[in-house]
């Protein structure tokens, strides 16, 4: 135990139903299973999903009371009798969507199409506070060194990491990605790395088309421009792209229109408002392949050790590196279009 969980009680950002967050105490979580795993939490990202959770109608389901984060990094302080694989001490980020591993989901390997599937940080306490206890098989080692802002960010980047093992990208490939919010930057970042010859960034906003330049994007061009189409195709040296990501959730004609012959259009973005007129005929004239892509529980060991690595540098779309208390003011900003990525500083008061 340290001096901090001695303490009864920690601050929390809690969802206390549509459109209301408040930052209170809480009592500091104890170990109850026999797998738990107690952490004091560095730093927790804010996810586009609190986002939706906290809108008012929620955009995404979330249970009332429940403590927000599901992006974090912290210390191990305590481990229950059938802990395995974990010890006091070591540093750890959190797979949070569980599964049940019985169901005829689970049984085909499918985790994250659980039909009990459930997520730390949505439906169960989360890391946007001082500690949280989670089950043992979540917690993945990393290393001290990585900043705790970047090593928060290992949950999303799974989850994009997943998108890009779908996508199959050969070196040299061209590539179109649609959104530069945190997830299309990330997207940027590993597809560069993983050998794209060139990389178009389509986004409205002056600060992420900028940030994407910065992290290696050749073209970051504003979709409202009189002149996009040219731009595009210029970019594109007259042909469509071989990977074209959709990574705001409503793009899909889009996506479609700027691929190339037998490209692949990967679908991550989600708004379930979103009802595009869809061009089939396109994908089958042109044999388009398009995958949904969802959540990376699987691939946490491999984008834990390519952060590790230093291939890539995702410290440039953390725009935001807040305390606790800051996290209403932060959200608004998010809101307003001029965050990227939010993470808060767990270590810190207001």
């Amino acid at each position: 135990m340290t001096a901090a969980t001695e303490a009864r009680t920690m601050r929390a950002a809690i969802f206390e139903g549509p459109g209301r967050l408040v930052i209170s105490e809480r009592p500091i979580p104890q170990l109850h299973a026999p797998d738990d795993v107690l952490i004091e939490v560095e730093a927790c990202g804010v996810c586009g999903t609190d986002v939706h959770i906290l809108s008012d109608p929620p955009g995404h389901p979330g249970t009332p009371g429940c403590v927000l984060g599901h992006e974090f990094v912290g210390r191990v302080r305590g481990v229950g009798a059938e802990a395995r694989d974990v010890a006091v001490g070591d540093r750890v980020v959190v797979a949070p969507n569980l599964s049940c591993g019985t169901c005829a989901a689970c049984k085909k390997g499918l985790t994250a199409h659980c039909e009990r599937f459930t997520t730390i940080g949505i439906f169960r306490d989360g890391g946007m506070a001082s500690h949280v206890v989670v089950p043992a098989l979540a917690c993945h080692q990393i290393a001290d060194d990585l900043p705790a802002q970047v090593a928060a960010l290992v949950e999303p980047l799974s989850c994009v990491f997943n998108g890009i093992q779908q996508a199959k990208l050969v070196p040299g490939e061209t590539v179109v990605v649609i959104g530069a919010g945190a997830i299309g930057l990330m997207f940027l970042a590993l597809l560069r790395a993983g050998g794209a010859s060139r990389v178009v960034v389509v986004e409205p906003g002056e600060l992420r088309r900028g940030i994407a330049l910065e992290m290696g994007a050749d073209y970051a061009l504003d979709p409202r421009d009189a002149g996009f189409a040219e731009a595009v195709e210029n970019a594109l040296g007259g042909a469509g792209a071989d990977v074209v990501v959709d990574a705001v959730g409503s793009q899909l004609p889009a996506a479609i229109e700027l691929a190339a012959p037998r490209g692949r259009v990967l679908l991550f973005g989600m708004d379930a408002h979103a009802r595009g007129a869809l061009p089939q005929v396109e994908i089958t004239r042109r044999e388009l392949v398009v995958f949904g892509t969802y959540v990376g529980d699987h691939t946490f060991p491999d984008t834990i050790r390519v952060l590790e690595s230093g291939v890539i540098d995702l410290a440039p779309l953390v725009s935001h590196w807040v305390s606790l208390e800051e996290l209403p003011e932060t959200l608004d900003e998010i809101r307003g279009g001029s965050a990227v990525k939010a993470v808060i500083d767990l270590t810190r008061g207001a």
